[in-house]
C-alpha cells in the first residue's frame, strides 16, 4: 500500500472549507457532519467490497463514543489535560470530547492544543479538520497541526508526544487473509517499533493497546477491541508490553454486532500503573469484580469469565504436577486435514468395517458422548454421515501412514470451539482425529479414564475460563489448545481421581443420564479438593447446566453412538 500522503489532506481540507463557505451559516455544521457520516460509509463500502485492501474500520456510533469517553476523560479536565485519537477516521470520538471540553468552557484554539489525531487516509483526515473547525473554531491552520496523515504505529509517527488520554476504535485487521494482512514493510517496521511484542499473527487493532501505553505513560488507554484479543495466543505479547506500565483496570462488553462489527467486541481500559482490582461490564452495563490475581501473566480474558458467571473456586492440584505429565495431548495440522484429501470414504453399515476408523470431527464430540453416523458433516467438500478411512489408503505414505499408526490406539478425543471441555474416550483405537480434535494419549494405559475425567471435570472447566476466556470465536466459546490442555492441574486426591475415573465409564455408556452425569461431578469435585458447600454447589450447578446444553446441541439430530 502506498504511503499516505500529507499534501492530500491538505488540498482536500481546502477544497472542503471552500465549500462549506458556500452554505449558509447556520447549516454549515449540518453539513459536514452529513458528510463525515457519509463518507464513512463510501469508506467501509470500499474497503469491504473486494476491491483492494480491506480498511478495518466500523463507524462509532454516538452510544459507543459515549461509553468511551466515559472511561477516558475527567468530569473535569485540568488545564494541559490531553488525549489523543490515533485512528480517527472522520473523528466521531475527537468531535464528542471537544463537545464536552466545550461544556467545561473550553474554547476553539485551546481545544485544538488538547485533542490531536491520526488516520491513514487523507479525505477522513481532510473531513475532521474541517469538522473540527467549523464545529468549535480555532482556524483550519490548527487543526492541521492537531490532525494528521500517517500510520499512527509506525516509527516516528508521534515524535514523542505524550498525552493523558488514548481513546478511539482502531481498526481490526485480522492476519490471516491476505486483504487485511500487513505489508512486507509493515512487518518489519511493527518488528522494529514493538519488538517480538506484535506477533506476525496478532490484530492490528491489539497493536493500538500497545502504542497507547506509550503515548499515555502516565494516564489512561480506552480502545474498542475484538474480545479475541483479550485471550488470543497471538496477542500474549501485546498483554505483557502493556502490563509494563498499566494495568487492565476494565473490560466492558458491547451488544452484539455493534456498529455493525461482525466479530464480538468490547471497551478495553488501562490504567498507569497498579490498579487494586479489575471490573468487567456485562451488556447491560452490571458490574462484575475480576478477583485479585486472575489478571496476572496476560489473562486477560478472566474479565469474560467474570461477565459469564464462571465460578472462581481455588482447586487443589497434584503437588504443581500438570496433565501433561500423564498423557501426551497433540493437535494435527493442515497436513493432516489435506493428506486424507481423497481417501476419506463412507462407512457401508453403520460402525467402521476390519481395517477402517471412524473419522470423527469436532462436531460429533459431545460431553462423555459422540455423535459419529448421526447427522452429515462436511469434509474436504462433501458432506459425509459415517465417514471413515482405511489403512490401505495409507500405506507407503512417509506422512500420513505414521500419523495413522500414532493416532490409532486408545485415546481421548477432546472438541475445539465449545462453552466447557468436551471430550470422549475411544478406549478401543477405533476412531481417528480429523482437524482441529485434540488427541490425547495417556503414557500409562491405565490413565486413559483418569485423564478424561479430569478434562472433563466441573474445576478444570471452571479454571479453563479463568485462564482462556475469549480464545474461542465466540464469548462463549473457549477454544483449549493441546498446550493449553496439558497444562491443566492434575487431581490430589487419588482415591477420589479413581473414582471419578469409574464414574465417567458409567456416565459415556448413559451419556443422556443426568443422574450418571451428577455422580461423575461430585467425585471429581473431591479429587480436586473442592469444598462441600455453597463453593461445591455453585460450581457443579454451572458445570451441569453448561454440560446438559453441550449434550442437548451435539445430540440434536440422534442419540449417542458406540463404535
Amino acid at each position: 500500500m502506498a504511503a499516505p500522503r500529507p499534501e492530500d489532506a491538505d488540498l482536500v481540507d481546502e477544497a472542503l472549507l471552500g465549500s462549506c463557505t458556500g452554505v449558509a451559516r447556520g447549516q454549515r455544521g449540518e453539513w459536514v457532519e452529513t458528510l463525515a457520516v457519509r463518507y464513512e460509509g463510501v469508506r467501509r463500502a470500499v474497503g469491504e467490497g473486494g476491491g483492494g485492501r480491506r480498511t478495518g474500520a466500523w463507524f462509532t456510533g454516538a452510544p459507543e463514543v459515549a461509553l468511551l469517553l466515559d472511561r477516558a476523560m475527567p468530569a473535569a479536565p485540568g488545564t494541559r489535560w490531553r488525549a489523543c485519537d490515533p485512528a480517527c477516521g472522520t473523528g466521531h470520538v475527537l468531535a464528542a470530547a471537544g463537545d464536552r471540553l466545550r461544556t467545561c468552557g473550553w474554547t476553539g484554539a485551546r481545544i485544538a492544543r488538547a485533542l490531536a489525531g491520526m488516520d491513514v487516509d487523507p479525505v477522513a483526515v481532510a473531513i475532521v479538520r474541517v469538522r473540527m473547525a467549523v464545529r468549535f473554531g480555532g482556524g483550519l491552520a490548527a487543526w492541521r497541526r492537531a490532525i494528521r496523515v500517517g500510520d499512527a504505529l509506525a516509527t516516528g509517527a508521534w515524535a514523542g508526544a505524550r498525552f493523558d488520554a488514548v481513546v478511539g476504535n482502531p481498526p481490526f485487521l485480522g492476519q490471516l487473509s491476505a486483504r487485511s494482512a500487513r505489508s512486507d514493510d509493515e512487518r518489519r517496521d511493527r518488528r522494529a517499533r514493538f519488538g517480538g511484542a506484535v506477533t506476525r499473527y496478532a490484530d492490528e487493532s491489539a497493536a493500538f493497546l500497545l502504542l497507547g501505553t506509550e503515548l499515555a505513560p502516565a494516564g489512561r488507554v480506552v480502545l474498542v477491541q475484538p474480545c479475541s484479543v483479550l485471550a488470543a495466543a497471538d496477542a500474549h505479547g501485546v498483554r505483557e508490553g502493556c502490563a509494563v506500565t498499566h494495568a487492565l483496570a476494565e473490560v466492558a462488553m458491547l451488544p452484539a454486532r455493534a456498529f455493525g462489527a461482525a466479530v464480538r467486541t468490547c471497551i478495553v481500559s488501562l490504567h498507569a500503573g497498579r490498579a487494586a482490582r479489575a471490573v468487567a461490564r456485562d451488556e447491560a452495563g452490571r458490574a462484575h469484580a475480576v478477583p485479585a490475581g486472575r489478571l496476572s501473566g496476560g489473562r486477560w480474558g478472566a474479565a469474560l469469565a467474570s461477565v459469564r458467571g464462571v465460578p472462581a473456586v481455588a482447586i487443589a492440584g497434584r503437588g504443581g504436577g500438570t496433565l501433561g505429565s500423564l498423557a501426551a495431548f497433540e493437535a494435527d495440522f493442515r497436513q493432516h486435514y489435506y493428506g486424507l484429501k481423497g481417501r476419506v470414504r463412507e462407512a457401508r453399515g453403520a460402525a467402521p468395517a476390519r481395517g477402517e476408523r471412524a473419522l470423527v470431527t469436532s462436531g460429533a464430540i459431545g460431553p462423555a458422548s459422540l455423535a459419529w453416523g448421526e447427522r452429515p458433516t462436511r469434509i474436504h467438500g462433501t458432506d459425509r454421515r459415517r465417514p471413515v478411512v482405511r489403512a490401505a489408503d495409507l500405506s507407503g505414505d512417509p506422512v500420513m501412514e505414521p500419523w495413522h499408526a500414532a493416532r490409532s490406539g486408545p485415546k481421548v478425543l477432546v472438541a475445539m470451539q465449545t462453552g466447557v471441555p468436551e471430550a470422549w474416550v475411544d478406549a478401543t483405537g477405533r476412531t481417528l482425529p480429523s482437524v482441529p480434535v485434540v488427541s490425547v494419549r495417556p503414557r500409562r494405559p491405565a490413565d486413559l479414564w483418569k485423564v478424561a475425567a479430569a478434562i472433563l471435570s466441573p474445576a478444570v472447566a471452571a479454571e479453563a475460563w479463568w485462564r482462556h476466556g475469549g480464545s474461542g470465536m465466540s464469548p462463549g466459546a473457549l477454544r483449549l489448545s493441546a498446550r493449553d490442555l496439558a497444562a491443566m492441574p492434575a487431581p490430589a486426591d487419588a482415591r477420589a481421581w479413581a473414582r471419578g475415573a469409574w464414574a465417567l465409564r458409567a456416565w459415556q455408556r448413559t451419556p443422556a443420564s443426568a443422574s450418571a452425569r451428577r455422580a461423575f461431578a461430585e467425585a471429581m469435585c473431591d479429587a480436586y479438593g473442592v469444598p462441600a458447600g455453597a463453593a461445591r454447589r455453585t460450581l457443579s450447578e454451572w458445570w451441569d447446566a453448561a454440560v446438559a446444553r453441550a449434550a442437548r446441541t451435539a445430540h440434536d439430530a440422534g442419540a449417542a453412538r458406540t463404535i
